[in-house]
């Protein structure tokens, strides 16, 4: 069923469908990564979102940086949704959405064209786990129409010399996202845990990294999303703000 909800962020609107894939906090806290510096955030022109779904990146980002911002999703219900979006907010100079997938990225955007890339990946490898029955929902679960070496292959082709990447995934695939970016010759500089609650074993990672940087990784202070209340911790505070 379609909705639109207030996002928290600059009185921006986003269109969804239960149907579909929903943002959650992981997404928030991908685009918090990028937008706490701002002074390097200030400077980046271009940025695109890969697995973008309804386009909540992108649109956070819009409110958060001055840069023109493409999202891209292989499935046309979430980019009919993003498009809807842009058009709500009246923002369709500064956000587009392009449905296609990843392993064709030379189909779809020009090469070293980005300041920036974020994105969210399918969490699970294809054949481990539940699959969901709902096609929609499984592709954006599952690594069915593109795996991690696929997202991370259209990163490092959109991504200038010294660009940067912020990705979100889960923390058991994180020695899968350093060999690849090792790999491609993107440097991680950044990681970032994230637990449920204080004191929880952490279920999302957050990882930056720059494209021919140098050798030079630093691990950030945990930050956990609730409270032992319910409430929203400050440092989701902040990544709401």
């Amino acid at each position: 069923m379609k909705r639109i909800d207030e996002i928290g962020f600059g009185g921006l609107k986003l269109v969804q469908d239960s149907d579909l894939f929903c943002y959650g906090t992981d997404a928030v806290l991908l685009a918090y990564m990028l937008w706490r510096d701002e002074i390097t955030a200030g400077a980046f022109d271009r940025i695109a979102d890969l697995g973008t779904g309804n386009g909540v990146v992108p649109l956070i980002l819009s409110a958060k940086t001055k840069a023109g911002l493409l999202g891209i999703d292989v499935q046309k219900g979430a980019i009919a949704l993003a498009k809807e979006t842009a058009e709500l907010n009246g923002l369709e100079n500064r956000l587009a959405f392009i449905e296609g997938n990843v392993r064709d990225i030379r189909e779809l955007a020009e090469p070293i064209s980005f300041d920036a890339v974020t994105m969210n990946p399918p969490y699970t490898e294809a054949g481990r786990g539940l699959a969901s029955p709902n096609s929609a929902k499984a592709i954006a679960r599952q690594e069915i129409e593109g795996t991690l070496s696929d997202f991370m292959d259209a990163a490092e082709y959109l991504l200038k010399p010294g660009g940067h990447l912020y990705i979100v995934h889960r923390p058991g695939r994180l020695t899968d996202i350093v060999e690849n970016l090792r790999r491609l010759n993107i440097e991680p500089k950044e990681i970032q845990m994230i637990s449920g609650k204080r004191g929880e074993e952490p279920n999302i990672v957050l990882v930056h990294a720059i494209k021919g940087g140098r050798n030079e990784l630093r691990i950030l202070p945990e930050i956990s999303v609730r409270n032992d209340d319910g409430s929203f911790t400050e440092d989701m505070k902040a990544a709401y703000k």
